[in-house]
């Protein structure tokens, strides 16, 4: 990221999904979208190899069938209505949202951390902000895709000993859930994509100390401290209370309007993702002690994320009981 082009293409990737969240009609959010994703796609070239090219192709392919799907779309409802409920699912499509998610763990799996990190986090904002302008009849039409998101995201992680794809199916269920809370009428989707990208940010600082693929060597870090905060900030990614992930859902489950099969379906896959981060996680936290925690002389960086997001705890109390 040292490269001048690269912050400008950061930049465009920035203001664009500002755009998408500004606007008033699909053209400018169709032009927010583009300039977002060719934004992005240099930012995947982050050591020029021949591996990020297949992957940047990988990328573009998908985005650009879903950008064609929704302009084309967005046209043909100007005369008709029949073809409108083609723009949340080609939104959908964006996402990496089941059953529309076949591109997504192949892009993970070719990135480099930095880039997936932002796939992860800042790329889920314009689409996820673009589904929610839809008509409310509309957005009830894809909660089936938040039911299979959430179900496929807790599945598929079951076998996975690779972080990045626990993290991407990972992603996949909670995307589900922000699909389940774009009905809700506090402001929940703003908050559960904010305590999201809270909670990916402090991993991606555990996991920028060393470079590691399999969950074996996950949790070798130098200093038991940062295996032990790693640890907490994995289950609070999986929602297990009472850490701030529990709280978010908990505040989704509250105030979303799906019927009770959706709501049903979340909950399962929430439990099927807190199985396997239970079990990824339950070896190094009771290898750490009172003694261990005496050796740590400093704080990282990683900490005080791991005490901002503790802190936005507060927050979800406040909002929770208002209706």
């Amino acid at each position: 990221m040292k490269s001048p082009h690269k912050s400008l293409f950061l930049f465009l990737m920035v203001t664009s999904t500002c755009m998408v969240m500004s606007s008033s009609n699909w053209l400018t959010t169709w032009m927010g979208l583009e300039i977002n994703m060719l934004g992005f796609i240099p930012l995947m070239y982050f050591k020029e190899t021949t591996s990020e090219s297949e992957t940047a192709a990988k990328y573009l392919v998908p985005q650009a069938l879903g950008s064609t799907i929704f302009i084309t779309s967005a046209m043909i409802a100007l005369h008709s209505n029949t073809l409108q409920t083609l723009m949340p699912i080609a939104m959908c499509l964006k996402l990496g949202a089941a059953p529309l998610h076949f591109w997504f763990p192949p892009v993970m799996a070719g990135l480099p951390l930095l880039p997936a990190f932002l796939l992860l986090t800042w790329q889920k904002i314009a689409p996820i902000f673009a589904i929610s302008s839809f008509h409310p009849t509309i957005m009830a039409k894809i909660m089936p895709i938040a039911a299979i998101s959430a179900l496929w995201g807790g599945i598929g992680g079951v076998n996975q000993t690779d972080i990045r794809s626990l993290l991407t199916y990972s992603s996949i269920a909670h995307t589900g859930w922000m699909l389940a809370s774009i009905n809700s009428p506090a402001p929940t989707l703003m908050l559960y994509i904010t305590t999201y990208i809270l909670i990916t940010t402090s991993v991606y600082m555990c996991l920028t100390k060393q470079s590691t693929k399999s969950h074996k060597q996950l949790f070798s870090f130098k200093e038991p401290h940062d295996s032990f905060l790693l640890a907490i900030t994995i289950l609070s990614l999986s929602g297990l209370p009472p850490l701030t992930g529990f709280f978010m859902k908990l505040l989704v489950l509250y105030f979303t309007e799906a019927s009770t099969i959706i709501t049903m379906s979340l909950i399962l896959g929430a439990s099927t993702s807190l199985l396997y981060y239970l079990s990824l996680t339950f070896s190094p936290l009771l290898s750490f002690n009172k003694a261990n925690f005496s050796k740590t002389k400093m704080i990282s960086k990683s900490s005080i994320m791991f005490f901002l997001i503790s802190d936005s705890t507060p927050i979800l109390y406040c909002v929770l009981p208002l209706k």
